[in-house]
């Protein structure tokens, strides 16, 4: 007998013991029989009973939960700002990271040690060794700048930017030996404490000698101490010539009181009894007298245009400048005057960031947009300048004395740009543009009745709906249903509005919001890009956009810049705007991740969104569009970015015939050239992708109006008059009897469809058996209706249409009897005495 999988077999009184349940908290569905240790652990966890997290994760692996143990972030829980490869949970549930790696400390190894710097807690940011030169003083906390790297604080005789020199009063190499060493000149021998940085030399006084200047020369001289009688204690004094002084007594020689002592005499000087203002008296009476620039009672305040109170030394004068300063007055505990608007500093002695050559102190005029953000105060919106010039400090794009202006083939200067004005792309036919004006931004959306949105796999090659339903605002994607046909990971596929030409989407913003369920966060799909758009010229560029992982049940909104930064090629390389600029020539779809984690059971997208610029009026809704390019195109190419054919143009693609020579056709990238209609100079334009002519003129038809119109005819070469009007026989058209004709000879024709009735060369004269005069305006041809019984067989007269008339009948037709005839449609009866026609 065996115990069934997720119990183990636990012995007592019974022979065979009993089967209980594996106590593995929910981490593993079975243990071994006999041991009870559970295997194959899950969700992050270890330990006989799947109670103890892996190394890595940290949290309470007993909760039973799959969400038990979740991956150290010491910070991010990114491979790259990861740097301890344990953490654990502490005493109030705060995460604590165990093994910070060198130069990364904090709680969560989130922070730079001493020594180190960096912005570990960005993405892709680390910690670094100052670069000071082995210099640095460890000792003391935050010895160099945590984030920028700038060494602060030196170890003890060191000093520079890196800490690559001997600081004053030292001397030695700082660099390779580090050997520097205090100077040590003697005091009395040598001018100052500072010597030679290389070799250590005091500067000596006259007749000293010594590296020290701790010499004196063979000739030196000597002086007499001449310490005072009643306040020395002897009449010897040191190298300096300072004498031995007794108590409350001071000065080279002894021979004063010192502070807080009165009365000098023999043996000394009697202590002042004034503790309330600091022992301070007059030096012969011993009257107690306030500190410098006291007043008050007590000396417990500070004089006007004083500050820094001191029992002792009293207050110090305030000292600011009349010119910035709005007072005399400064603040009574840090000193600090109250500058005018234009004016800063500790005295209010430095023009204010903006403002140039003190004490005028005049306005800078640097432009916000175009000026180093290194100059600038962003909050005032002001930007520093060189004092006498007032020019200004520009970005690397940026011209002008007040940065006012973009470099040439540059365009678009804004703050947000870090260098300040953007290249003009203009696909590579010309290099001069300038910001496009009178565009907004708007926004393309889902419309109302695209409640589905169909899902397809990464290569866009299988497109499925079943499985998607709308949730008013969200669609939702079941993934038991979608899985049966698609395999992830699948993307939700943007409709035909967010497909075409998007060149003014650059600068503009993807929006959407996601929301799924899953067993894990993690599995094979997170790995891949979130959104994937192809596109380009020749439709064969695929560029995608990673972002961190979402985190399970958790509405997450998506603002993706449509800038080049941080997309990248299918193949990973990076993105120049070049690059970028191609693919928004024309995209041909827009995909965004539905498939996430491990075991997803659904997926949801809502709130989607992408900015374009449109013309139209800024309204609060509707900002004004910028970093939208408007080029100086070359003849034949039209568009923002010179993306088209202008009018009377059209795209020649590589292969394509041409009869300009290929080196004259400036090309854009990608896109081939632009070349003029090829329309034998009777139309000024042609479909741009087709070639094909349109609106032929001088009566002419055709692709390219390369022949005459019906009616007409000539040879097409480029004249007004190349087809003139078939006249057949006459121009005008009641005399002009052929639709159509053919030319013969250099200057001759031949009309080809002479209507019933007409014949000869132009039409110009009557059929047998009809009669007319179409050469005369208005005649035409009309068919001979000769009587039967009055007329002779044949036709009638060409041109007057008088029928041939038997005998005894007359008229045009022949349907009238002559004088003494008889005559109807039974013959002609001639009665020679009867005078009546009978019909």
């Amino acid at each position: 007998q065996t115990c069934p999988p997720g119990f183990r077999r636990v012995y007592g009184k019974l022979y065979n013991g009993v089967c209980e349940p594996c106590r593995c908290h929910r981490h593993s569905s079975h243990c071994h029989e006999f041991t009870g240790h559970c295997l194959d652990c899950t969700h992050h966890t270890t330990g006989h009973h799947c109670d103890t997290c892996l190394p890595g994760y940290y949290g309470n692996a007993t909760h039973g939960t799959p969400q038990d143990c979740q991956p150290c972030a010491c910070p991010l829980n990114l491979p790259s700002n990861n740097f301890s490869p344990t953490c654990h949970l502490g005493d109030k549930g705060e995460l604590l990271c165990d093994q910070c790696q060198p130069g990364y400390t904090g709680p969560r190894c989130d922070s730079c040690s001493s020594g180190y710097y960096g912005q570990p807690a960005v993405p892709g940011g680390s910690c670094q060794p100052c670069i000071c030169n082995g210099n640095l003083d460890l000792s003391i906390p935050n010895s160099c700048d945590a984030i920028t790297g700038q060494c602060l604080r030196c170890r003890q005789g060191y000093n520079g930017v890196t800490c690559d020199s001997c600081a004053e009063g030292y001397y030695g190499d700082a660099m390779t030996l580090k050997s520097c060493q205090p100077c040590q000149c003697h005091t009395n021998g040598s001018v100052s404490e500072v010597c030679n940085k290389e070799n250590g030399q005091c500067q000596c006084r006259e007749n000293v000698i010594g590296r020290q200047c701790d010499k004196c020369m063979v000739s030196g001289v000597c002086i007499p101490c001449h310490c005072n009688s009643y306040g020395s204690k002897s009449f010897d004094c040191d190298e300096k010539g300072q004498c031995r002084c007794q108590p409350g007594v001071t000065g080279p020689k002894c021979d004063r009181c010192s502070r807080g002592f009165f009365n000098f005499q023999e043996g000394g000087c009697t202590p002042c009894q004034c503790s309330h203002v600091g022992n301070n008296c007059d030096a012969n009476t011993g009257q107690c007298i306030c500190p410098p620039n006291t007043i008050g009672e007590r000396c417990d305040r500070c004089a006007p245009n004083h500050w820094g109170h001191d029992i002792t030394t009293g207050c110090k004068e305030c000292g600011c400048n009349v010119i910035g300063s709005l007072s005399q007055q400064c603040n009574a505990n840090t000193g600090c005057c109250f500058c005018r608007d234009s004016f800063r500093g500790e005295k209010c002695d430095e023009c204010q960031i903006g403002y140039r050559d003190f004490p005028e102190c005049i306005q800078c005029e640097c432009s916000v947009a175009g000026s180093d953000s290194q100059t600038c105060d962003l909050e005032r919106g002001v930007c520093a300048c060189a004092d006498r010039t007032g020019k200004c400090s520009c970005k690397q794009n940026v011209e002008g004395h007040n940065c006012d202006r973009c470099k040439t083939d540059m365009f678009g200067l804004s703050a947000k740009n870090p260098l300040g004005c953007s290249k003009c792309y203009c696909y590579g036919l010309t290099h001069s543009c300038m910001e496009a004006q009178g565009l907004i931004r708007m926004w393309l959306t889902l419309r109302p009745e695209q409640t589905v949105l169909p899902l397809v796999d990464k290569s866009n090659t299988v497109e499925k709906r079943a499985g998607v339903s709308f949730q008013h605002p969200e669609i939702l994607a079941h993934a038991e249903v979608v899985t049966t046909t698609l395999s992830e990971p699948y993307y939700w596929k943007l409709p035909e509005q967010f497909t075409g030409s998007m060149i003014t989407a650059y600068g503009g913003q993807l929006k959407y919001a996601v929301y799924y369920e899953a067993r894990d966060e993690t599995g094979p799909s997170s790995y891949e890009p979130q959104v994937i758009i192809k596109g380009g010229p020749n439709h064969n560029i695929i560029i995608t956009r990673h972002i961190p992982g979402l985190q399970i049940g958790q509405l997450t909104r998506h603002e993706i810049d449509m800038t080049e930064h941080e997309w990248k090629f299918a193949d990973g390389r990076s993105m120049s705007q070049e690059d970028f600029m191609d693919v928004l020539f024309y995209v041909d779809y827009i995909l965004i991740k539905a498939s996430y984690g491990n075991l997803m059971r659904h997926s949801r997208i809502s709130e989607i969104s992408l900015t374009v610029a449109e013309e139209g009026t800024p309204t609060e809704q509707n900002e004004k569009a910028h970093q939208i390019e408007k080029c100086d195109c070359p003849t034949g190419y039209s568009g923002l970015s010179c993306e088209e054919c202008a009018a009377g143009f059209y795209r020649l693609r590589a292969g394509s015939p041409v009869s300009v020579p290929a080196s004259r056709l400036p090309t854009a990238a990608g896109m081939g050239s632009c070349v003029q209609c090829q329309c034998n100079g009777h139309s000024s334009t042609c479909d741009p992708e087709t070639s094909i002519c349109q609106n032929c003129q001088d009566n002419t038809e055709g692709d390219h109006c390369e022949r005459c119109a019906p009616g007409f005819y000539g040879v097409v070469r480029g004249s007004p008059d190349d087809c003139k009007p078939c006249s057949c026989p006459l121009s005008n058209p009641e005399n002009n009897f052929s639709p159509t004709c053919v030319a013969e000879g250099f200057s001759d024709y031949r009309c080809t469809s002479c209507a019933e009735g007409y014949e000869g060369k132009h039409c110009e004269r009557c059929a047998t058996g009809y009669h007319g005069n179409p050469k005369m305006p208005g005649g035409r041809c009309e068919e001979c209706k000769c009587t039967s019984w009055g007329s002779l067989p044949g036709p009638c007269h060409p041109v007057t249409g008088q029928c041939r008339c038997r005998v005894g009948t007359s008229g045009i037709l022949c349907d009238q009897c002559m004088d003494r005839h008889v005559c109807g449609p039974s013959g002609i009866i001639c009665k020679t005495n009867i005078l009546i026609c009978v019909f």
